[in-house]
């Protein structure tokens, strides 16, 4: 039981990083849920440690593997918010938490 809270949690943790940085949520939710089924099968043949080892190992692996990335999009094309390090859209005056960037002029609309 404690081990599918501590899944749910860390499920709920890549969701929202995957989020943040941008990218597909839904890729990298089933990647990660994707992989700790396949690594619980492959688990019971071994001694139980080395089972929960590896799939807590796999866990890890996804949750760096979105650290890591910028969402396909080009480091140079993006602006990252110092408050929450979320990446933006060049184009972005306000990121979702709330900080305004102060290196991009709002567009002067018609007067």
């Amino acid at each position: 039981m404690l081990e599918l809270i501590i899944l749910v949690g860390a499920i709920s943790g890549i969701a929202a990083r995957a989020s943040q940085r941008r990218v597909h949520k839904t890729t990298a939710v089933g990647t990660a849920i994707g992989g700790w089924v396949a690594l619980a099968l492959l688990g019971s043949l071994m001694p139980p440690p080395a089972g929960l080892f590896l799939r807590w190992l796999w866990l890890g692996g996804v949750y760096l593997f979105i650290e890591m990335s910028h969402g396909g999009k080009k480091a140079a094309d993006t602006w990252q918010c110092p408050d929450c390090t979320m990446f933006n859209d060049p184009g972005t005056l306000v990121c979702l938490c709330g900080y305004e960037n102060p290196e991009t002029v709002a567009p002067e609309g018609p007067s």
